[in-house]
């Protein structure tokens, strides 16, 4: 009989669920935006921060579903998630006691047929607190004994006076797929950025040079890269007092890579484009008071607003097809 798909949890968290929007809007790094709840996935402390309730992924027609998160508290915070696109998660709890954070997750499931080798489990744990030389972030998750998948995280932030900055945060993940011979995989990616946000009156800008190292193994069979820098610009700026117009853009340089390794898990394969990239993109948010709505916007707006906006066009105004709906109290 067919074994059962092997679930495995996320690295922190529901990472689907505090994927908002507005975060995406913004180049995606919620660690350059310390007061966003997205902050809960790298940061479990700032569970301590928020009182809310949120959906994720509403009008998404790409079969997700819509993902939930309640968390609040006084003294104690409590909190529970659900992923649409998951049916297996028993547990996803958040607790934060005014200054550790926590979550655990398990998940279970079989093929139906009651079978100790069709059943798989999955779990995991982050931590969170503050310290006095910074923020501190870590956890793990792991698979079942039929895949020994894991994977190990941490990340740090703190105020860092250097050059133009007054910001820096860093991050190191470990995976290991758990399996043997030549399917065995691991990876390690850290990486290191300062950053600095500019009051431009109505706008907030961001802008933040970094470093990444990035390594894998498959098999004795290696690759290693380093992009240095990575930059990342972001804007955040009002429109009215209940609107506000996004962007961002990202570059990125490959200053060395090496490699023994061939076939679409080479990280140093040549491409037309050189050994630089560049993304960008925009978002609006709405702001009623303790209820907001983010989503991120495709350039047509910008190119023919009145048809976009309108309807008229084929494209969605939502360039993602979702939007996410938060309530704070």
């Amino acid at each position: 009989m067919k074994n059962v798909k092997v679930i495995l949890i996320s690295v922190v968290l529901c990472a689907a669920v505090f994927a908002n929007s507005r975060i995406a809007a913004l180049g995606g790094d919620a660690g350059f935006w310390s007061g966003d709840r997205a902050n809960i996935a790298i940061f479990p402390a700032t569970i301590n921060d928020h009182d809310f309730v949120e959906m994720d992924g509403i009008g998404d027609d790409g079969g997700d579903g819509v993902n939930a998160t309640i968390l609040w508290g006084d003294a104690t915070t409590w909190g529970f998630g659900f992923d649409g696109d998951d049916d297996a998660t028993w547990m996803n709890i958040y607790w934060g006691n005014g200054d550790v954070g926590l979550n655990v997750q398990y998940k279970s499931a079989d093929d139906g047929a009651g079978l100790a080798t069709s059943e798989t489990d999955g779990f995991a744990v982050s931590y969170g607190q503050n310290f006095d030389w910074g923020e501190l972030g870590c956890g793990f998750k792991t698979g079942d004994e039929n895949n020994d998948d894991s994977e190990y995280w941490a990340h740090w932030r703190d105020d860092m006076s250097a050059w133009i900055f007054d910001s820096a945060k860093a991050s190191l993940t470990s995976t290991d797929n758990g399996q043997d011979g030549a399917a065995n995989q691991t990876t390690m990616d850290l990486s290191f950025d300062m950053f600095t946000h500019l009051d431009a009156g109505g706008a907030d800008v961001l802008f933040g040079l970094g470093v990444d190292y990035k390594s894998q193994d498959s098999d004795g069979t290696g690759a290693t890269s380093m992009t240095l820098p990575s930059a990342t610009l972001a804007i955040e700026a009002d429109l009215t007092d209940w609107a506000t117009l996004r962007a961002w853009a990202t570059h990125e340089y490959n200053f060395s890579c090496t490699n023994d390794a061939t076939g679409s898990t080479d990280p140093c394969t040549d491409d037309a484009t050189g050994p630089g990239s560049t993304g960008y993109g925009f978002g609006l948010g709405f702001n009623w008071g303790a209820a907001t709505l983010d989503m991120q916007i495709g350039e047509d707006l910008f190119l023919d607003p009145v048809t976009t906006m309108a309807g008229w066009d084929d494209a969605d105004l939502a360039s993602e097809a979702s939007v996410t709906l938060s309530y704070g109290f």
